[in-house]
């Protein structure tokens, strides 16, 4: 994911030259500061175009996601969304402090996005935090346990919310759950760090609900 979110940064750097620097969108005073990233929940290649700014996301693994651009608290934020011959465009306003996630899902022959927001209080420099997205519309609770020893860490995580918690920096391989069900193989976070953050995700797929996970970065 980094090696393409740089590249595809450097390009907008790159095309905004011969004026001036030209980024994704507005930063506010860091003190009035929110976050926003892109998730491609949609098995295939897409992009996300703001003006002369865009950002590309592949459709497996971590570069399916961008890191969270720090955004000017308040303002709209508007883009255009593309995966394929689908298009959609996509408003958004977050609150100070506030890390949103933009989800990309496919929906018949066209796309949709989902909006998640988060107003993170749990920092601790010695833990660290991990999240349940819930993006498909068919699992109604989805939960996330502890692979093997069956240990709950998040439960009845609703569709298109997320739920997050501190837990000891170890190594951690974890199961997630729909309606009280194992859902796809175990997702292996390895060594996590402390005072890092990582999102599981739950989302639909052609041929049946998907999970993988990321760590959370900001750019």
């Amino acid at each position: 994911m980094k090696k393409l979110i740089v590249a595809c940064l450097g390009s907008i750097l790159a095309l905004a030259a011969h004026a001036a620097d030209n980024p994704l969108y507005e930063t506010g005073p860091a003190q009035d500061s929110s976050f926003v990233r892109f998730l491609n929940a949609s098995e295939d290649k897409a992009s996300v175009v703001n003006g002369a700014a865009k950002v590309a996301l592949a459709a497996q693994g971590d570069a399916r996601v961008s890191r969270f651009y720090p955004v000017k608290a308040g303002a709209k934020l508007a883009a255009n969304v593309q995966v394929g011959a689908a298009k959609t465009s996509v408003e958004v306003v977050a609150k100070p402090g506030e890390f949103v996630t933009v989800a990309i899902i496919s929906k018949g022959t066209g796309i949709e996005t989902v909006i998640i927001k988060e107003s993170p209080t749990d920092f601790n420099a010695s833990r660290s935090s991990v999240a349940l997205l819930n993006l498909d519309a068919s699992c109604a609770v989805a939960g996330l346990n502890v692979a093997v020893k069956n240990t709950p860490i998040l439960e009845a995580v609703k569709p298109a919310t997320v739920q997050r918690r501190l837990v000891n920096p170890i190594s951690l391989k974890a199961q997630a759950m729909c309606d009280a069900k194992e859902e796809g193989k175990g997702v292996d976070l390895g060594q996590l760090q402390a005072g890092e953050r990582y999102s599981v995700v739950v989302m639909p797929g052609k041929k049946g609900r998907q999970t993988f996970f990321v760590r959370d970065s900001t750019s």
